[in-house]
């Protein structure tokens, strides 16, 4: 395949098309990696799994935000994706991938924040965001079973402030795995 770009904001957006890489060995027994919605700002309203993102842009993940129409944009900014759970993985213990987010991220699993990385305890913006290198961090998030919507659509919410640089979800795998399938993963290495 071969992509021609003359003014640095093309390429592939959107589609089934993917390459997926997965470097360590681990594929989510779901993969939610692809087209997901975005918005720069914050409004703590779009970690509701009910919250109407249609007017929202896409972009595809992981890749920084950066190189897909939001150059040199530091701050807030929001990604969701709703997707289906089949009723097949009830009564299993579900771990999110995140892959590798720049900077810090809260993030909710059907309006429930589920895990965080990075210091929150602010009420604009962060004065400290990259004291721990936390953009070099794999996001991986334990899912209580009570959350989910087994059988139905379910909403991820990712609540991202990037101090400086690129930003966004940027690297590894993102998706949903058993608990079991990830403890295989991990003794394997």
């Amino acid at each position: 395949m071969r992509v021609y770009d003359a003014e640095l904001d093309g390429g592939i957006l959107s589609g089934d098309i993917g390459l997926y890489n997965y470097k360590e060995g681990i594929e989510p027994d779901i993969n939610l990696s692809g087209v997901w919605k975005f918005a720069t700002g914050d409004n703590m309203d779009w970690s509701n799994n009910n919250f109407d993102d249609s007017g929202w842009n896409k972009l595809m993940v992981p890749a920084h935000w950066e190189i897909q129409g939001f150059s040199d944009y530091d701050g807030f900014a929001w990604y969701r994706k709703t997707f289906f759970l089949p009723k097949n993985y009830s009564g299993e213990s579900l771990i999110l991938l995140l892959g590798q987010i720049d900077d810090i991220d809260q993030t909710f699993v059907n309006g429930t924040l589920v895990g965080s990385t990075g210091i929150w305890n602010f009420k604009d913006k962060p004065t400290s965001f990259n004291d721990n290198e936390e953009y070099l961090s794999k996001r991986i998030y334990s899912v209580p079973e009570k959350l989910l919507n087994f059988g139905g659509m379910n909403t991820i919410a990712v609540r991202i402030y990037d101090g400086i640089g690129e930003g966004g979800i940027y690297s590894g795998e993102i998706g949903l795995m058993t608990q079991n399938s990830y403890r295989k993963y991990i003794g394997s290495k």
